[in-house]
């Protein structure tokens, strides 16, 4: 799956820098210019991981890392010009995952937040949410001592709702992220897979279920 990459940072040549650096290597980016806007952009968009610089205007680096992960749980890598001892104890207090400090080369942020993608995926192969515990190595869903297997692309699209609660997903963000760009049918697959995966949950007794968000898309919720 490609990932998605947010650059919070109010000079626009950093911005732009560190966008074009990762559309060569194939990264989804979007750009803020200040911590407002980097908040509207997680409540909207899929973001997997946050490049943050400290010195903005309002919300300031530290207090954006701090609301990032206490409310979407993301990795944050901080850049920053000022490479005193006490910004980097500041940042790691804060949840930065990584520090890195300007001028900086474009090539070793990638390499960094390449490593630390992998890292949380690493970390997220298994979900438990409500009785359920999804399991993305052997492509299973478990509740206590049973297990439903699921086809690939119906556990995908599970795994991807469970894994991006409480947000909403559009039909178009499911298609990108399960079938790819490239795929040439229509958004009514979506609806189709949606509607055998609650089939099979409501069989299982789970609890969870996929809600319809008229007019948006859909999102998981457990009793």
């Amino acid at each position: 799956m490609q990932n998605n990459i947010l650059v919070v940072d109010d000079e626009a040549a950093i911005r732009r820098e560190v966008k074009e650096g990762f559309l060569r290597h194939s990264f989804q980016v979007y750009v803020a210019s200040n911590g407002d806007e980097a908040i509207n952009l997680l409540d909207n968009e899929s973001i997997d991981l946050c490049i943050v610089d400290i010195m903005m205007p309002g919300i300031d680096g530290f207090q954006l890392c701090e609301q990032i992960k206490q409310l979407y749980q993301l990795p944050v890598i901080m850049l920053t010009a000022r490479d005193a001892l006490g910004d980097k104890r500041i940042a790691f207090q804060a949840g930065s995952d990584d520090y890195v400090t300007k001028p900086f080369e474009i090539e070793e942020v990638i390499f960094r937040a390449q490593a630390i993608l992998k890292r949380y995926e690493k970390a997220v192969e298994k979900i438990e949410f409500g009785e359920l515990i999804i399991d993305a190595e052997s492509y299973e869903v478990m509740m206590e001592d049973e297990s439903l297997y699921l086809p690939r692309k119906e556990f995908e699209l599970l795994y991807y709702l469970v894994r991006h609660y409480p947000k909403v997903a559009t039909r178009e963000q499911l298609i990108e992220e399960i079938w790819g760009y490239d795929f040439d049918g229509d958004e009514r697959t979506v609806d189709v897979h949606v509607k055998r995966i609650r089939k099979r949950l409501g069989a299982f007794d789970s609890g969870v279920e996929i809600q319809t968000v008229r007019g948006v898309g859909y999102k998981v919720h457990h009793v």
